[in-house]
């Protein structure tokens, strides 16, 4: 357990409830609330955050770790992975996860969250999902100790049609359990203006009032002295970081727009690099080696391994363009906190999104293009467009200003959650 240090008795308490924390370093929500919890302090309230013990967590990265603050107390507890710990041959039954392989953590969470509150009881209650485990943790212990509650979304829990392979017990589940979390949650955040909307549409006999919206964002502390940009490179560069995968992220529809550009006059072989930070498995795949193979494109495409957070920040502030994949329909809702990552790095982004809250980002900020990832001919023209503006020096004169997007710092949006603990406590 990590010791408070120097904190007031006058300050206010939060207790989080939270999967992902450091130096948990798989999800960018890892960021949301990590940055919640340094920046909580400056506006009144110290942090408790209950979350599972490093084991837990197949990626790490202990300069996130570095970030926590002292004062916020970190209490890790033992849990059970369904997956991990109870499959047999890589088979569990549907039951033993719901709502998710996480819910082996609830028991030890609830003894820890106890005791916890026992000896120092916080004013408010904060939840954040993914996992929806914590939720229901959290639903228990603020029944149990009559406190208010905020429930955080940060993706869709239940999602109508299902995703593909969701067992049939697991989607009613789904539905069942949100309905009794939203329903017993004193307030509920989410990330985006279209996510909080289907909620309270969901849920419309609760008061609208008791839904808000909190977005992702970018910590201006973590581009101190990153946005220089280096000597000017032979290529044109475009750098995607992050996981791809051949369902929803998948680079080959961006690729084949390449290889139709270069049948123009206007673009020629050599003159693009695609950059991937740790693109995972799909990219060392029999797939995409075949693909580069056949089409000669070996030396266009470079894959780069998994890097700590900021030594990935400051490559994607080196790159001339920002490539962002998310293709499929059920993130029309959904920013990932990459995308105002990407803004806040003043590089114009190329966004094949289905249109919805990421496009509308981009358009808000005038931070780059959003295209339908089916639309190959607009994704060459885009390329053309983009290689002469680059090879102008007028291509930074796309990226968003730093003025449009002061909203989207980490310091403003956990204002935004300070106000409604302050509002929640007061009751």
């Amino acid at each position: 357990m990590r010791a408070l240090v120097n904190v007031s008795v006058k300050m206010n308490h939060a207790l989080f409830i939270a999967f992902h924390y450091p130096p948990e370093a798989s999800s960018s929500g890892v960021l949301r609330t990590l940055k919640f919890t340094r920046y909580l302090e400056e506006l009144g309230w110290r942090v408790s955050v209950l979350t599972l013990n490093k084991s837990a967590y197949a990626m790490v990265d202990p300069a996130l770790e570095a970030q926590i603050p002292n004062s916020a107390r970190v209490i890790r507890t033992p849990f059970i992975n369904t997956k991990r710990h109870l499959a047999i041959k890589g088979r569990y039954p549907a039951l033993l996860a719901i709502p998710d392989n996480w819910i082996g953590w609830y028991p030890w969470a609830i003894n820890a969250g106890s005791k916890l509150i026992g000896k120092d009881p916080p004013q408010v209650i904060y939840s954040t999902s993914p996992h929806a485990t914590s939720h229901l943790i959290a639903r228990r212990l603020a029944k149990k100790h009559r406190l208010p509650w905020i429930a955080d979304f940060r993706d869709p829990w239940y999602e109508e049609p299902a995703e593909p392979g969701t067992p049939a017990i697991n989607h009613w589940a789904a539905r069942h359990l949100e309905q009794k979390v939203i329903g017993a949650a004193s307030h509920v955040t989410a990330t985006t203006d279209a996510l909080r909307d289907s909620l309270s549409a969901r849920y419309a006999n609760l008061p609208i009032e008791k839904f808000s919206t909190i977005a992702n964002g970018y910590d201006e502390a973590d581009f101190a002295g990153i946005n220089k940009k280096p000597i000017r490179s032979p290529h044109m560069v475009i750098l995607h970081a992050g996981s791809i995968n051949p369902d929803y992220r998948d680079p080959r529809p961006l690729w084949d727009a390449y290889r139709e550009a270069l049948k123009s006059d206007e673009l020629q072989a050599g003159t693009i690099l695609f950059k991937f930070i740790g693109a995972g498995e799909f990219s060392q795949s029999l797939e995409i080696k075949t693909y580069l193979t056949q089409y000669n494109m070996q030396d266009a495409v470079e894959f780069l391994p998994r890097l700590p957070y900021a030594q990935a920040l400051a490559l994607q502030a080196e790159a001339d363009l920002l490539l962002l994949l998310q293709a499929s329909l059920d993130t029309e809702s959904l920013v990932p906190a990459k995308l105002y990552e990407y803004l806040r790095c003043l590089s114009p982004v190329l966004a094949l999104v289905p249109m919805g809250a990421s496009q509308r980002i981009i358009e808000e900020t005038r931070g780059g293009r959003a295209i339908d990832p089916s639309n190959k001919m607009q994704i060459s023209a885009a390329l053309i467009e983009t290689y002469h503006l680059w090879k102008e020096g007028k291509l930074k004169e796309r990226a968003a200003s730093l003025d449009s997007l002061q909203q989207y710092d980490r310091k403003a949006l956990t204002r935004k959650l300070a106000d409604i603990f302050n509002s929640l406590a007061k009751r």
